[in-house]
């Protein structure tokens, strides 16, 4: 258990709900009595083994426009889908290519939902084949989307549109799954690989050090800085 997994719930409204899933445990039971987790064809073992497209998903926790959401994982291989691109995170119910992706092992978001998209990535090399990470994201009320590898600041930008809000039905939440759009046409852009914990909190839990303070304005400016090597992916067969 790590120092952000000693939190507790409280019932005062302006304190943050907290929802742990210790899969080591060999349980989707969120340990304070939470919606669980649903598995989509992964196997619990001293933790969830998913294969491609067999993540899970997670509803009713009221995630929506602040969040924060702590995942400690590995993908087997970084590269191993059609295009290098493997989901993460789903925010929109599976209805569309949004979502947050490790390409070929660096950490980006991909949005679909119209003109002010927020896309970013960190730019370098995030993830290893077989190796546990922890990933941190969270979104605050105005809609700043920001993004941590192993306690490194990654990226933050803007969300002007709620492409990162969960806004399907019950706040559902994938994690590790494609979308349906995609996969009318193309493989699946999913891996397989294993997931030890999940802490969802809402509204957000502060962030780490390297965004909170005086320090945020920069930290924006350097994240839109990778806007000029950033483009739309194309898939191809």
């Amino acid at each position: 258990m790590t120092a952000r997994d000693s939190f507790v719930i409280s019932s005062h409204p302006s304190t943050p709900t907290r929802f742990f899933y210790f899969l080591d445990n060999n349980t989707l039971a969120d340990a304070n009595g939470g919606p669980p987790l649903a598995s989509y064809g992964g196997t619990l073992s001293n933790g969830y083994y998913f294969g491609v497209n067999k993540g899970l998903s997670l509803s009713g926790t009221g995630a929506f426009d602040s969040y924060s959401i702590d995942i400690h994982f590995y993908f087997d291989s970084v590269s191993a889908s059609f295009n290098g691109y493997q989901r993460i995170l789903d925010f929109e119910n599976r209805t569309s290519d949004s979502g947050l992706y490790s390409g070929s092992g660096s950490l980006q978001l991909f949005a679909t939902t119209g003109s002010g998209d927020p896309h970013a990535g960190s730019g370098v090399h995030d993830f290893t084949n077989g190796t546990m990470d922890d990933l941190l994201v969270t979104r605050n009320a105005s809609g700043l989307f920001s993004a941590f590898v192993n306690g490194h600041f990654a990226f933050s930008v803007m969300d002007t549109d709620g492409a990162t809000r969960f806004s399907g039905q019950d706040n559902i939440i994938y994690f590790f799954k494609d979308d349906f759009q995609t996969l009318l046409n193309f493989p699946p852009e999913a891996g397989s690989g294993f997931v030890h914990r999940i802490q969802v909190t809402t509204p957000a839990a502060a962030v780490p050090g390297p965004i909170a303070g005086a320090g945020l304005p920069d930290l924006i400016l350097a994240s839109g800085g990778l806007l000029g090597w950033w483009r739309r992916r194309q898939k191809t067969a």
